[in-house]
């Protein structure tokens, strides 16, 4: 991440958290830990960014996932607008032979049965001969190949019959080691009161001080709530994506 528009350094967060409790530079490695669990604790759901990259496909129809990511949110290929028409998830697919560069082989079983839809994906009913819609009836999606992924062994998995040389996959990344951390600001009270919580849990546990840590961790989920709220607020123009995408042609009573 760069540091631009409203986001600021993990770094000055934690000097405001020594600054507000009267500590000394002592304790910044102990805080730095606690503080990097906080990023992660909200950084997992809301602000690490969603990467986009190109990866090329290996010669067992498998792509290497990048070392950074933390979740694969869409797999894909590119449209001659530049926008991207994903794949199917096919959950059946077999993680077995998955590394092996004879994976299609010994996956294959060569007696089974398999039909080519091509361009029949938006037909959902056979009559006569031939393919039509339902109306009222969704037909589908232009699926363009399938994948599952395998996060155990870094990789995904194409389907035989994919006739592409790359995929374009987004996921959720972490931060890299050794560089500076960023959050968006309105995160800034929210990582204080989580290092208030965690920082004070030792002490309060051992005097027995449940009320405190009690009140600690509810500031916390508040905080937290408030972050959410003002980063990523509401709008009047989501809500109507939403619903346009959601309709749909059918009988109306």
């Amino acid at each position: 991440m760069s540091n631009h528009l409203s986001y600021i350094t993990l770094d000055s967060v934690i000097t405001d958290f020594l600054t507000e409790g009267e500590y000394s530079q002592n304790r910044y490695f102990k805080v730095f830990h606690c503080a990097f669990r906080g990023l992660d604790n909200l950084g997992i759901d809301f602000f690490y960014r969603i990467q986009s990259v190109k990866l090329p496909v290996n010669a067992n129809f498998t792509v290497t996932i990048p070392p950074n990511c933390i979740n694969v949110t869409k797999v894909g290929i590119l449209n001659d607008n530049g926008a991207i028409i994903p794949l199917w998830n096919n959950p059946n697919m077999t993680t077995y032979a998955d590394l092996l560069p004879d994976r299609i082989e010994k996956t294959n079983d060569t007696e089974s049965l398999w039909m080519e839809w091509n361009s029949n994906a938006f037909f959902n009913v056979w009559n006569n001969g031939a393919y039509s819609n339902v109306y009222g009836v969704p037909s589908g999606e232009p699926h363009v190949g399938e994948f599952k992924v395998d996060m155990d062994n870094g990789v995904i998995l194409l389907g035989q019959h994919f006739r592409r040389d790359y995929i374009m996959l987004e996921f959720l990344a972490s931060p890299q080691e050794g560089q500076e951390y960023y959050i968006p600001i309105q995160f800034r009270e929210a990582l204080i009161a989580w290092l208030w919580w965690k920082d004070s849990k030792a002490i309060a546990v051992r005097r027995g001080q449940i009320g405190i840590m009690r009140d600690l961790k509810s500031t916390f989920y508040r905080e937290r709530a408030n972050a959410i709220a003002q980063w990523k607020p509401s709008t009047i123009l989501d809500k109507y994506q939403v619903s346009q995408e959601q309709s749909r042609l059918a009988v109306k009573t």
